[in-house]
C-alpha cells in the first residue's frame, strides 16, 4: 500500500505572529510616548509643504506694532481679511524679527507640541482616570489632523483659541470661576469664533454667574474695544465673506450664495451659544466645545481641513470624558466623515457628496451630544443619583478636586 500523502498549508502569517503583532501594537498605543512619537511622525509628514497661513501672522504682528497709517488700532478698519484676534497677533510679535521661514518653523513646533500636552492634560481632571490605550486610541485619531493645523497651515490662532478653551474647562472643572472667565475671554481674544464657549459660565455655582461673567465681559473689552474706539469701521470686519465652498455643508443645506451671507456669522454665534446653553442645562457642559464646533462647521462657507482639528479635539472630551468608552467612536467618525473621506485620491467623492457628508457628520455630533444619553459606564448611575438631588451643572462640591459631572 502506497503511502497517503496529505499536503499541509503554511500559512504566511500564523495566528502566533497575529496575536504578538496585535499586541505590539496595543503596547505601542498604551505607552506614554506613543502620542509625542506619533505627533512628530505625521508632523515630519507635513514638512514639505508648510506654513500655508503664516503669512497672515506675520503680517498682522507686523500691523499691530506699527505707527504706519492703517496699522495699529485701525488694524482691523483697514485689513478686515486679517480675521485673527489681536491676542494671537501679539503671541507672534516675538517671531517677528527671525526669517519667516525660521518663526513659522518655531510657532508649528510648539503648536505640534500642544496637541499631545492637550491629550495628557486629560489625565490631570479631577476625579476622572484615563488609561494610557484611551489616551493613546484618541492620539492615534486627533494628531494626524492636528498636524496639518501645525504644519501645513501654521494656523496659530485656532490652536491658541483651543489650547486656551482646554485650560478653561480645567479651570471650572475645579470651580474657579475667575480663571476661568479670563481663559474664556482669552480664548475669544485670539479667535473670534470662539465667543459662543461662554455658556461654559453657567456651569458655576448660581451665585458666582455674574462675576465670572462680568469678568469675561471685560477681558473681552479690553482686547477688542480700544481697536474700536480708535476706528469705529473695525465693527465691520466681521463682514468680511469668504467664497461658499462647493463642498461646505452650508451649499448642502441649500445656501447657493457664492460667497458668505451676511446672516451667516450671526446665527453660527447665537446658534451656538443657545445650544450651548441647552447642553449646560442638560448637564451636559463637557459636550459645550463639540456643539459649538459642529454648528460653526454646519453653517460654514468654508471647508478648509483644518477646521476638523478644533471639533476632532472637542469630540475626543465628548469620548475620553464625557462617554468614558474604551474607543473614541465620535472622533472615529468625525475623523472618517470630515477628513478621510477627502483624502482618497481617485476614489474621493464629489464635492456635493462631500457637502451631505459634512452635513451628516456635524449633525450626527449635534444628535449625540444633545440627544438621548447613551453612556454605558460605571459612572452613570453615580451620575445620575447626584442629578436628583442638585441642579445639573453644579458641583456637588466646590473645591479644588471638583469635577462637574
Amino acid at each position: 500500500m502506497s503511502p497517503v500523502i496529505t499536503s499541509q498549508r503554511s500559512p504566511t502569517l500564523t495566528r502566533v505572529v497575529e496575536h504578538r503583532q496585535t499586541r505590539l501594537v496595543l503596547r505601542w498605543l498604551d505607552a506614554p510616548w506613543f502620542p509625542w512619537v506619533w505627533m512628530t511622525l505625521w508632523a515630519a509628514g507635513q514638512a514639505g509643504h508648510a506654513l500655508v497661513s503664516w503669512h497672515f501672522f506675520t503680517t498682522g504682528a507686523g500691523l499691530l506694532s506699527s505707527h504706519d497709517p492703517g496699522a495699529g488700532l485701525h488694524l482691523y478698519a483697514t485689513h478686515p481679511q486679517l480675521q485673527i484676534g489681536p491676542l494671537t497677533f501679539l503671541a507672534a510679535t516675538p517671531l517677528n524679527g527671525l526669517p519667516a521661514w525660521l518663526s513659522g518653523a518655531v510657532a508649528s513646533a510648539v503648536i505640534a507640541a500642544t496637541g499631545p500636552a492637550m491629550l495628557m492634560s486629560l489625565s490631570r481632571l479631577p476625579q476622572l482616570t484615563i488609561t494610557n490605550r484611551q489616551r493613546g486610541l484618541a492620539a492615534a485619531v486627533l494628531l494626524p489632523v492636528w498636524a496639518e493645523l501645525a504644519v501645513h497651515y501654521t494656523h496659530l490662532d485656532d490652536a491658541l483659541a483651543l489650547v486656551l478653551l482646554m485650560a478653561a474647562m480645567h479651570a471650572l472643572a475645579r470651580c474657579r470661576p475667575i480663571p476661568a472667565a479670563l481663559l474664556l475671554a482669552a480664548s475669544a481674544d485670539a479667535k473670534p469664533w470662539a465667543l459662543a464657549f461662554v455658556p461654559l459660565l453657567l456651569v458655576l455655582p448660581r451665585d458666582r454667574w455674574w462675576r465670572a461673567v462680568m469678568v469675561w465681559m471685560a477681558a473681552m473689552a479690553a482686547a477688542w474695544l480700544p481697536f474700536v474706539l480708535a476706528d469705529p469701521l473695525t465693527l465691520q470686519a466681521g463682514r468680511f465673506s469668504i467664497p461658499n465652498d462647493a463642498s461646505s455643508s452650508l451649499r448642502a443645506l441649500g445656501i447657493t450664495a457664492t460667497s458668505t451671507p451676511a446672516w451667516d456669522r450671526p446665527l453660527q454665534l447665537l446658534l451656538g451659544v443657545a445650544l450651548g446653553t441647552l447642553a449646560v442645562r442638560r448637564g451636559r457642559w463637557l459636550v459645550v466645545p463639540a456643539v459649538v464646533l459642529s454648528v460653526r462647521m454646519l453653517l460654514d462657507p468654508g471647508a478648509y481641513s483644518y477646521y476638523t482639528s478644533g471639533l476632532l479635539l472637542a469630540t475626543v472630551v465628548v469620548d475620553v470624558v464625557w462617554r468614558r468608552t474604551r474607543w473614541p467612536w465620535v472622533s472615529i467618525g468625525v475623523a472618517a466623515g470630515l477628513y478621510a473621506v477627502r483624502n482618497l485620491g481617485p476614489l474621493t467623492p464629489t464635492d456635493e457628496v462631500l457637502g451631505w457628508l459634512r452635513a451628516a457628520t456635524t449633525l450626527g455630533v449635534l444628535v449625540i451630544s444633545l440627544g438621548p444619553d447613551w453612556r454605558d459606564h460605571p459612572f452613570q448611575k453615580e451620575g445620575r443619583h447626584s442629578r436628583s438631588a442638585t441642579r445639573p451643572g453644579i458641583p456637588l462640591k466646590e473645591s479644588s478636586d471638583s469635577l462637574i459631572t
